[in-house]
């Protein structure tokens, strides 16, 4: 089973985004910040197979959480996930790997696919 971590510091929408992915058969962990990212990566076994990170989160970033995890080696597919297209278009984390962006309101068929197309083997 796929296991996708979520961070979004919108309730809601990780609700939302925790539900859609359940019905498709992923397992899904949350975190509502970068913190919890990090934490969430450490504690997590076996690791998540795809983050999900919203790029403006308080405490610490999307994008400062990505910058951590790839400076320490994790080398974990990440979306980054954002209704500012002004932040995708000017490649918010330009200076280090992202799988991709994902922009809100979410198209669920074209993040199932993308998330398909990350983890096939």
């Amino acid at each position: 089973m796929t296991r996708v971590l979520i961070a979004d510091d919108s309730e809601t929408i990780l609700l939302l985004m925790r539900t859609r992915l359940e019905m498709e058969g992923y397992e899904v962990l949350t975190a509502a910040d970068g913190v919890e990212v990090l934490e969430a990566m450490g504690a997590a076994d076996p690791a998540p197979d795809v983050l999900l990170l919203d790029a403006m989160m308080p405490r610490k970033s999307g994008i400062d959480a990505l910058r951590e995890l790839r400076a320490q080696g994790i080398e974990t597919p990440i979306l980054i996930v954002s209704a500012h297209q002004d932040q995708m278009d000017a490649g918010a984390a330009s200076d280090v790997e992202v799988s991709g962006y994902v922009t809100k309101p979410i198209d669920f068929d074209a993040l199932f696919a993308r998330i398909a197309e990350l983890t096939a083997s």
